[in-house]
C-alpha cells in the first residue's frame, strides 16, 4: 500500500484578500468616520447645564427653584417630570430618591417616584447647585389636590389645590407649565 501526497503550492502573485479590501474607497471612508466618531465621544464635554456648580453664599437664592413641569398622560395615569434647581448646601451628596425626596399628596400619601431600571438616579455633590429631572408616576387622584415637593425637609409647591383633569390632556402629548402646575 502506497500513500501518494501531492503537494500542490501555486505561486500567487495577488495580494491577500485583506490588502484587495484596503484598496476600496467605502473602506476608508468609514475608517475615517469611524475615528472621526471616536474622537468625538472621547473630547466632547457636558453641557453647563447639568454641571454641579459651586455655592455662591454671597447670593440668597432658594434653595429649590423649580423650572418646568411636564405632564404625560398615559391613559388613567401620568407622567410627570419636574425640570428643578437644588443647592445643595450639605456636606453629603445628595442622591434624589426616597427618603431624601418626596413628592407628597395634599393629604400627607407619597406619590411614587418614576425610574427606569437603566437610569441612576440624580445626584448632587455636597456644597454644589445642579440642574435635575425628576420623575413620578400620578394617577388620576393624585392630581385633585396639591402637590409639594420635600428634599430634606424643603418643601416647593409643584402643583396647586385646584384640581386636574387629566381626561383634559390628550394622550401621549405632554404639557409644559414653567414653575408649578396651576
Amino acid at each position: 500500500m502506497s500513500l501518494n501526497i501531492h503537494i500542490c503550492i501555486s505561486p500567487r502573485s495577488e495580494r491577500p484578500e485583506f490588502m484587495q479590501l484596503l484598496k476600496r474607497f467605502e473602506v476608508w471612508l468609514l475608517l475615517v468616520l469611524g475615528a472621526g466618531a471616536a474622537l468625538w465621544v472621547l473630547t466632547d464635554k457636558p453641557s453647563l447645564e447639568g454641571d454641579a456648580l459651586p455655592l455662591d453664599v454671597s447670593e440668597t437664592v432658594p434653595t429649590v427653584v423649580i423650572h418646568r413641569c411636564i405632564l404625560e398622560r398615559d391613559y388613567g395615569n401620568a407622567r410627570l417630570d419636574l425640570e428643578l434647581r437644588y443647592q445643595n448646601a450639605s456636606p453629603r451628596p445628595l442622591i434624589l430618591q426616597p427618603p431624601d425626596v418626596k413628592l407628597i399628596t395634599s393629604d400627607g400619601k407619597e406619590v411614587p417616584p418614576f425610574i427606569l431600571a437603566s437610569e441612576k438616579p440624580p445626584e448632587i455633590s455636597a456644597q454644589t447647585s445642579k440642574n435635575v429631572r425628576l420623575r413620578y408616576w400620578l394617577d388620576e387622584t393624585h392630581l385633585k389636590g396639591a402637590l409639594s415637593l420635600d428634599i430634606r425637609g424643603t418643601k416647593a409647591e409643584v402643583k396647586s389645590a385646584a384640581p386636574f383633569d387629566l381626561k383634559q390632556l390628550e394622550n401621549q402629548k405632554p404639557k409644559t407649565w414653567t414653575g408649578s402646575i396651576r
